[in-house]
């Protein structure tokens, strides 16, 4: 009997020495991995910033293939967020603020804890590509203490887990990058639409994420006030200018109606007139924007087409990320308007390089 009384000592001693111990461990964590992909930092921000598009890098579903998320109406973006059900618990996520192109800061909590960690993402731009660094730090509970000594630390924990993710998004993104195809269509008569708008000018590299909160004002819009959408939404671009890096444009849904919004409100209505234009599609990632555009211009030189300034520069977004995840599926249809007819050419005097003259600006759309 005094045997089992000193083993019981023993245990309970035990037992304190190692809550004492794990007490008083190190009580914050910083970890992070980093990956140079081979990708511009616009698309990985963009792929990163839609928790939609973490079902598929996720590397947790290969150690919990039971996991299932559950998403918000919005799902990029601050204030975006996503829940999760497993078998190891619950958890949810949400997105605190970005930069566009730069950085992502987030939420993370687990089983409904009030004690949230941080979760980070920097895109740097280097050589190749761009360095995505993925990190988690905050404060960890006794809970959390225990299991990260179990673990081998909070770096072995957690580490691991961000190298598959990093690896997941370089196999799975650049892939679908890589996949794309740009048509000349010819010659089109655009059609005419009503349409509600939101107007912006901004430095180019902050154009993406602008468009995407734009957009999300606009969908709003219609929804609250009952509008019928009656089409595809659509960018038009009233200059783009790289010399200054600024880009005027507005983003706009198409409606059944003729809409009157309130004097003063950041959202307009207008109308599309009908109008002659040369049609490109890009099927793939816009990244691929640019070739899209510099072979459209390129098909113009050629036919010897003249563009037509009562005209509008289109970018029509037939199918996007809200359609469908895979960038290599998307489809964005490129309108440039032109003359119906050339003008005629006036035989002029050669000129030296000296004095030739500096062709006017034209309003050129996204690259």
């Amino acid at each position: 009997m005094r045997v089992v009384k000193y083993i019981f000592l023993l245990l309970l001693l035990a037992a304190v020495a190692l809550t004492v111990y794990i007490a008083t461990q190190a009580g914050t964590f910083d970890v992070q991995r980093s990956r140079v992909i081979h990708a511009t930092p616009a698309a990985l921000f963009n792929y990163v910033d839609d928790y939609k598009n973490w079902d598929d890098w996720g590397p947790w579903k290969e150690d919990d293939p039971s996991i299932r998320n559950n998403y918000t109406d919005k799902t990029q973006g601050a204030g975006a967020s996503f829940s999760w059900t497993g078998k190891d618990g619950t958890g949810k996520m949400e997105t605190i603020r970005t930069v566009d192109t730069d950085s992502i800061q987030q939420k993370i909590y687990f089983d409904q804890s009030d004690t949230p960690s941080d979760v980070y993402w920097i895109f740097t731009p280097v050589k190749g590509g761009t360095k995505v660094t993925w990190g988690m730090k905050g404060n960890m509970n006794f809970m959390m203490k225990a299991f990260s000594i179990l673990s081998g630390g909070s770096d072995r924990m957690l580490g691991p887990m961000f190298e598959k993710g990093l690896e997941n998004i370089d196999n799975i993104l650049v892939k679908e990058l890589k996949v794309y195809n740009i048509k000349i269509n010819g010659l089109v008569k655009k059609a005419g639409t009503y349409y509600i708008k939101q107007s912006a000018t901004c430095k180019i590299p902050e154009l993406p994420g602008l468009m995407g909160s734009m957009f999300a004002n606009l969908n709003k819009f219609t929804k609250d006030n009952n509008i019928s959408v009656s089409g595809s939404a659509f960018a038009i671009y009233n200059k783009y200018d790289t010399a200054s890096n600024i880009a005027e444009f507005s983003v706009c849904i198409p409606v059944k109606e003729e809409i009157f919004t309130a004097q003063g409100s950041d959202i307009a209505a207008g109308e599309l007139i009908p109008y002659l234009a040369l049609k490109t599609t890009l099927t793939g990632d816009y990244s691929h924007s640019k070739e899209a555009w510099d072979k459209a211009y390129a098909e113009i030189v050629k036919n010897k087409w003249m563009e037509d300034p009562n005209g509008k520069y289109l970018e029509v977004y037939q199918t996007g990320p809200l359609q469908n995840r895979k960038p290599s599926e998307w489809v964005t249809e490129i309108f440039i308007p032109i003359t119906a007819k050339p003008k005629p050419v006036t035989p002029v005097a050669p000129t030296t390089s000296a004095d030739k003259p500096t062709p006017p600006p034209t309003a050129k759309p996204i690259e």
